[in-house]
Parts: C-alpha cells; sequence; structure tokens
C-alpha cells in the first residue's frame, strides 16, 4: 500500500462529478476524459455521453495515474497485480453508484471497456492499459466479481486511503487517524458475515491486501503503533464464516417443534 496510490485514486475521483436535481442527473467531468471515450456514432470525435462511458473512461485514466507516480519505498506500489485489485475496487463503487443491470462486472468490462479499446490511443494511456490487460482480464474473465459486494470492500479501501493522505511524512500525526483506524476495522469486521468469502476466491485475496496496508499504516506510526486497533486474520474471518454457516444449516435441518 502506499500514500501515492491513494493519491490516485483521488485524482480519478476528482475527474467527474455527479449532481442530482429530482430525477435528473448532471455529470461534470474534466475534458481530459474525452481521451479515452467512445466516439458516438452522431459525432466525429470522442465524447462520453454516458455515465458507464464516463466511468470507463476515468478507469483508464486511474490506470495511467498508476504507472505514472514513481515508487516511493513502498513494497506495494509497483506490484500491478495489486494495483489491479484497487483499481477494479475503484471501478465497481462507481459503477454501483448509480443504477445499473449488470450482474457482475465482466458484462460491463466486455460493453465499455473491451470494446472501446480501439480509441485508447498509443499516446493516451494505450501502454499503461495493455500493462494491466492481462491481469485484470484474469481477475474479471475468470472470477465472476459482483460489483454491489465489492463496492462494500471498496468503502473499507477508502477509509484506509484517507488514513493514509491524512498521514504527514514525518509521521508524527498518527493519532489523528486513529477515528478512520476504527471505522476501517468495523468495516473489515463486517467480512465476518460474508459467506462469499472462500480462502482460493476474488474477495479474500482483496483483504489480505487490505490487512496488509493496514499493517504497514500501523509501522509508520513507529510508537503509535499500540494506539490502532488490531484487525482479526483472513484465517478468523473464514473460521467466523464458516461457522456461521454451520449454525444455519444446522437450524434448517432441525426438526420443528407443531
Amino acid at each position: 500500500m502506499s500514500k501515492k496510490v491513494c493519491e490516485a485514486i483521488k485524482s480519478a475521483n476528482e475527474l467527474f462529478n455527479v449532481k442530482r436535481d429530482g430525477r435528473r442527473i448532471y455529470i461534470e467531468k474534466n475534458p481530459i476524459l474525452n481521451t479515452y471515450c467512445p466516439i458516438p456514432k452522431y459525432l466525429d470525435n470522442q465524447e462520453c455521453v454516458h455515465y458507464e462511458a464516463i466511468v470507463s473512461s476515468a478507469f483508464i485514466a486511474l490506470l495511467t495515474l498508476f504507472k505514472n507516480f514513481d515508487d516511493d519505498g513502498d513494497e506495494d506500489v509497483l506490484e500491478d497485480d495489486k494495483l489491479a485489485e484497487y483499481a477494479i475496487l475503484w471501478l465497481c463503487y462507481k459503477i454501483n453508484k448509480e443504477k445499473h443491470s449488470f450482474s457482475n462486472l465482466n458484462e460491463f468490462y466486455n460493453k465499455y471497456i473491451i470494446n472501446n479499446e480501439k480509441n485508447i490511443k498509443e499516446e493516451n494511456g494505450a501502454a499503461a492499459y495493455k500493462i494491466y490487460k492481462d491481469i485484470i482480464n484474469k481477475q474479471i474473465c475468470l472470477k465472476a466479481i459482483d460489483i454491489k459486494e465489492t463496492s462494500k470492500i471498496y468503502e473499507a479501501f477508502e477509509i484506509l486511503c484517507n488514513m493514509y493522505n491524512e498521514l504527514e511524512d514525518d509521521a508524527t500525526n498518527c493519532t489523528k487517524c486513529l477515528g478512520d483506524a476504527n471505522k476501517f476495522v468495523s468495516k473489515y469486521e463486517d467480512f465476518n458475515k460474508d459467506s462469499n468469502i472462500t480462502k482460493d476466491g476474488y474477495y479474500y485475496k482483496v483483504l489480505r491486501t487490505l490487512s496488509n496496508g493496514y499493517d504497514n499504516f500501523k509501522k509508520k506510526c513507529y510508537n503509535d503503533q499500540s494506539n490502532f486497533p488490531p484487525l482479526p486474520t483472513i484465517e478468523e474471518i473464514e473460521l467466523s464464516v464458516q461457522s456461521t454457516v454451520t449454525s444455519l444449516e444446522s437450524a434448517s435441518s432441525s426438526p420443528s417443534i407443531a
């Protein structure tokens, strides 16, 4: 985990803003997003005219940001598989912010990103996209990533990013982040109840990445580490989920009393 990763996420969030007026939605977007947009049939130039196109364009912009910032010494900064995980979390969260009909991320990815590859020019992010493409395709196509469920994990990731963004370079203000740390741990513990978490599954892998990110944050705080609440281990989460499933199965198999 890296502060620069979180700065890239923050920059991607600032590329567009959704405003509502009753049932109407107005989207303000940075013109740079047109660089990654499709070419509508009635136009001669690239333009994102729908929310989904704007989100997919911002996703490509985020991948470009990930490849452009310099390594700041944190071990996870240049690990492409982890950066892809962060980008997928962000993408699911943004899709889920508005009403949609996608049953999983693969449907969105095929329609709005794969079909738009020809418009991602070499000088405008194509290199970054190609680097991540195989990793992302593997994660999306081989695993049916549920958009809503993944959005919940992003909420925990966003809290962790707030902590990284607030932390000063000399780590003298760690106690300022205790409130967010408690929120993060609370969100993380909610996954104890999630039966979708299996040891060979996508969510398990992402939770381990977030757990490592939290541990790395505490290490930056040196003497203040003991003030931060502990996370349940992945193994504890798995045992909790198994216990819940077993209890439900036992309850369903018990004879009812007339």
